[in-house]
């Protein structure tokens, strides 16, 4: 029989068998009446609501939905012939409900089940798909019934989330038809997932998720100001940019680090991916992939690390701590940016594939060993020089660069997880222009390391983290002069290899008191291989004949030691509201020979509800890294570890229709700071260590203070935004006078603003950015005459002219980024079209000098050169 009169002979009968259900009904009750709807694995009649267990193996649907219905006593109507009963199934299943078990055996079969209230269930055919329909529902709490504000609502793996309103409802829009995991998010509250919220077309489906409380564990309670997490909630956070705010952010190459960038008390420029967090170079900021510490975590060096070795689709959750972190991270100055891997899905297989102007990638993840396994894959090609033809950069310009992610993590039967993890990197380029340099370089990093996740009994847990990295350089090349000669030529290969075990312990004492203890330690060896020559002129003193002269650095070292670090600290809640953690660590480096005691605490305060008061105090410290050598420089020996003392202090505050408030301040002091070579004038030099504006900088303190606000809003509506402002100084101590660093913005103003459907369809985002001048170190030029018997010759040599004496003007930039959505029977597809600098603002990024010559005149002019114009930029992603 032809399939199609086959369906139609299923749909008759189960309409038969319905309106029979009817018409019994109503002869026993005349004032009741029977309808069916679509059966709900969440919310079923009591009588399908029974738990049964059983175990299948292949066999066909008809038979395991009999057999459902013998274990659980109810009868199930269906037409044997209809298509899709003769589909191959195995069931495994301890005392689930009826009801989750016919959906999930049904699930892909092209078939649904009906069931009337008083639990008769008929199995028809599905109707074909027509758009879906809306989903909506409330969230309340269990214990009260009181309408829950600000959760957390997301149909999972999908781009389907919002945020319930002040009275507890919640509207994702118009949903496809299918199979859907709901998963709710709230502080104070256990999370909530409603499996199996099955979509039917143009059947409104109402959820009511009720949430139990459950206080918030003490290791989940955020205690340091500065906090702000990323893309996925915490039990112990209200989340700061959800995933669809982040990927939806205009952002030059799709970057984890240049969105992070938009919060408050960062800055940087248009180049980099690099930044510099309250006033601190990057190195001092820690970096981490779940749980793993990156070194150098940068492509296209040359291009002063324009983006990051890690693919945004690969990341789950992001946590920034911008100061005042607690003990267990040491050997920084500054802050904390931990990143943690997307969980994957183990139901099925889901494959993303994006291609840009600047990269093409391709994301997967599934499962394994009936679902107590996991893998994550996730690989990109980039080809910025596409992105570059935007800008005023040479065409010969061309970097390769890739990197690739790998993770497989098994559950352990008695509740622990293994995971291993792989993070490889590499960068190429060549590049030769005759009138400015030639270039080749190769860099290679990799890291792979295992964590193991457990506990002994239900109140001491522990992590152990084991790990090996490696990191190798090579670069070369030479310097031109607009004559075509030669001027400096280097040579660098560097290499770096470390092993590493890391162990962390939290023991419950008591529902108000917790321990934490642990310690790290890393083997570290690294090589310099470093040459480079450089030509300068000398005129006599007579000023009759000029002679070339070349200076050299030659530096082959082989340092190597041991890294170590270990800490205890202890987090108590001294009251309602009132939370504290005191905690001291020791870190050292064999090759500094010293080592630091740093004692640190945090406070946090909940005044009411809504009302939060953090604060913290503390000493950190860092050495040297292995791999940080200014070997260029000539510069070999280690210097001494730098230490600060940082005062931190903030409040944040929940506002009426889902607004959120924060307002901190805080004061960072180095006392001890290593002497460092820099380039002072901002060109971008491949060579930066022959560069004319290399100067040395020694400190004898360092200072950086400022107050940040920022707010926001998610009322789960059609419209989001975000605000910030941030007042700031950084400075250094030069012979009894504070110098500006080069990041020293006084005043930051920055916001976002979103526009989208319910169903986050399409979302327009357009973001602005407006500081106040940075300072900059002006070209000094030097003119040597040198007379001839016919005549004369005008030499002319650059060096920097006084540190940070003048300020840039004022810069400021629009952004705009437009995504659109597609559902198709065969995944989603999204588009992007972004602009980088709608307005195309000429912001400036340093000052350079010219000389004319006209005869026995010289001209000096001074001009600028710019930062990134207007970049259009393309996208589209395929996830199935």
């Amino acid at each position: 029989m032809p399939n199609a009169i086959r369906s139609m002979i299923g749909c008759v009968i189960a309409t038969v068998a319905c309106l029979a259900s009817t018409v019994g009904a109503q002869g026993t009750s005349a004032q009741r009446e029977t309808t069916f709807s679509p059966l709900r694995a969440d919310a079923p009649p009591a009588a399908v609501a029974v738990p049964v267990t059983l175990v299948l193996r292949d066999v066909t649907l008809a038979a395991a939905l009999e057999a459902i219905g013998r274990e659980a006593g109810i009868g199930l109507v269906f037409d044997r012939s209809a298509p899709g009963l003769d589909r191959r199934v195995s069931v495994r299943e301890t005392r689930a409900s009826a009801a989750a078990v016919i959906v999930r055996v049904l699930d892909g079969s092209g078939l649904r089940a009906l069931v009337s209230p008083t639990g008769q269930v008929v199995i028809a055919p599905r109707p074909r798909s027509s758009g879906g329909a809306a989903v909506g529902g409330a969230v309340r709490d269990s214990a009260s019934g009181a309408p829950l504000a600000g959760a957390r609502v997301e149909l999972v793996g999908t781009r389907y989330a919002t945020v319930s309103r002040d009275d507890g409802r919640f509207t994702l829009g118009r949903v496809p038809a299918g199979d859907y995991v709901l998963s709710v998010a709230q502080i104070g509250f256990r999370p909530a997932r409603v499996p199996h919220v099955v979509v039917d077309d143009a059947e409104a489906s109402a959820i009511d998720v009720a949430m139990p409380r459950a206080p918030v564990p003490l290791s989940s309670v955020v205690v340091t100001p500065g906090h702000f997490g990323l893309m996925q909630p915490t039990v112990g956070a209200q989340q700061t940019m959800t995933r669809q705010q982040l990927e939806g952010a205009p952002q030059i190459g799709e970057d984890i680090f240049r969105a992070i960038t938009r919060l408050p008390g960062i800055a940087g420029n248009d180049l980099t991916a690099q930044f510099h967090l309250r006033g601190a170079p990057q190195d001092e900021l820690y970096v981490s992939l779940d749980g793993m510490e990156l070194i150098e975590p940068f492509h296209l060096k040359e291009l002063d690390n324009a983006l990051s070795i890690v693919d945004v689709k690969a990341i789950g959750g992001v946590d920034l701590t911008s100061g005042g972190f607690s003990a267990e991270i040491g050997d920084r100055l500054t802050g904390v940016l931990t990143m943690r891997s997307i969980e994957p899905r183990t139901d099925r297989t889901h494959v993303s594939a994006g291609l840009s102007i600047t990269n093409a990638r391709v994301n997967a993840d599934g499962g394994f060993a009936k679902g107590r396994g996991g893998w994550v894959l996730s690989a990109r090609r980039g080809y910025v020089d596409l992105a570059m033809k935007f800008t005023d950069a040479t065409d010969g310009f061309k970097p390769r660069y890739g990197d690739a992610f790998a993770k497989a993590q098994y559950d352990l039967p008695w509740g622990g997880r293994v995971a291993v993890h792989g993070l490889w990197a590499a960068d190429d380029l060549n590049f030769v222009d005759s009138t400015d340099s030639a270039v080749r370089s190769r860099y290679r990093s990799g890291y792979a390391w295992l964590t193991w996740d457990d506990g002994v009994g239900d109140r001491l847990r522990a992590r152990t983290v084991l790990s090996t990295s490696s990191l190798s350089w090579r670069r070369g090349g030479l310097d031109f002069s607009s004559r075509r000669e030669a001027l400096a030529s280097v040579a660098d290969r560097r290499t770096h290899h470390a092993l590493g075990a890391r162990q962390d312990w939290t023991l419950d004492v008591a529902p108000w008191a917790m321990l934490r203890w642990g310690g790290d330690v890393r083997r570290e060896s690294a090589t310099y291989d470093y040459l480079d020559w450089r030509r300068d002129y000398r005129v006599d003193a007579t000023h009759t004949d000029v002679r070339f002269v070349y200076d050299s650095t030659v530096s082959a070292v082989a340092p190597d030691g041991t890294r170590y670090g270990a800490y205890v600290s202890a987090r108590m809640r001294a009251r309602d509201g009132l939370l504290a953690e005191v905690g001291v660590r020791d870190d050292g480096a064999t090759w500094e020979r010293d080592r630091a005691i740093n004692p640190r605490v945090n406070l946090s305060w909940t005044l009411r509800t809504g009302t939060t008061v953090r604060a913290a105090w503390g000493r950190y410290s860092q050495a040297q890294a292995l791999f940080g050598l200014q070997a260029g420089d000539g510069a070999l020996d280690f210097g001494p570890i730098e230490r600060a003392t940082q005062r931190v202090l903030g409040i944040d505050q929940t506002l009426p229709k889902q607004m959120r408030l924060r307002v901190e301040g805080y004061d960072r002091r180095l006392g001890t700071v290593r002497p460092r070579w820099v380039n002072v004038v901002g060109d971008i030099d491949a060579f930066p260590e022959v560069g004319y504006d290399r100067v040395l900088i020694a400190p004898s303190a360092a200072r950086a203070r400022g107050v940040e606000l920022f707010v926001s809003r998610d009322d789960g509506a059609r419209f989001d935004w975000s605000a910030s402002y941030a007042l700031a100084s950084a400075v250094d101590v030069l012979d009894g006078r504070d110098v500006p660093r080069p990041v020293d913005q006084r005043h930051t103003l920055r916001g976002d603003w979103s526009v989208h459907p319910l169903t986050n369809r399409w979302r327009l985002t357009v973001a602005g950015l407006w500081h106040s001048g940075s300072p900059a170190t002006p070209q000094s030029v030097q003119l040597d005459t040198v007379y001839r018997a016919n005549g004369f010759d005008v030499w002319t040599r650059w060096s920097a002219g006084a540190l940070a004496s003048v300020r840039l003007p004022a810069y400021h930039r629009v952004d705009v980024r437009w995504t659109r959505y597609f559902d198709t029977r065969r995944g989603r597809v999204s588009m992007f079209a972004e602009v980088f600098n709608l307005l195309g603002t000429q912001n400036e990024r340093s000052l350079y000098t010219n000389v004319d010559f006209r005869g026995t005149n010289a001209t000096f002019q001074q001009g600028t050169s710019h930062q990134v114009p207007r970049i259009p930029t393309l996208g589209v992603a395929w996830e199935f």
